[in-house]
C-alpha cells in the first residue's frame, strides 16, 4: 500500500506549520498597525495643581456610593447586604 510517515516528521511538519502561521499573523498585525495607526501630535503637558482636586462625595451621594459598594460586596460573597456593615470607605 503506502509508506507511513515517521512520527517525528508529523511533529516537525505540525510545529513548522504553526510557526509559519503565527509568524504570518504577527506580520499582518504589524502591517495593519502601520497602515492605520495615526501618530498624535505631542501636546504640552498640563500643569497639575498642587492640591487634591478630587471632590469627595457628601450626603446623599455618599450614601448611594456606599449602597452600591455594599450591594457589590454582598453579591460577590453571596450573602445578604444587611448581614454586614461598612465601617470605613476611603477613595484612592
Amino acid at each position: 500500500m503506502g509508506a507511513t510517515t515517521p512520527w517525528w516528521m508529523v511533529i516537525l511538519l505540525g510545529m513548522g506549520t504553526v510557526f509559519v502561521g503565527l509568524s504570518l499573523l504577527v506580520l499582518l498585525c504589524n502591517l495593519l498597525r502601520m497602515a492605520f495607526h495615526k501618530e498624535q501630535p505631542a501636546a504640552p503637558a498640563a500643569v497639575q495643581p498642587a492640591g487634591n482636586t478630587v471632590s469627595q462625595p457628601t450626603g446623599a451621594e455618599r450614601q448611594r456610593l456606599l449602597a452600591a459598594v455594599t450591594a457589590a460586596i454582598a453579591e460577590a460573597e453571596g450573602s445578604d447586604a444587611p448581614g454586614f456593615k461598612i465601617v470605613s470607605f476611603v477613595r484612592r
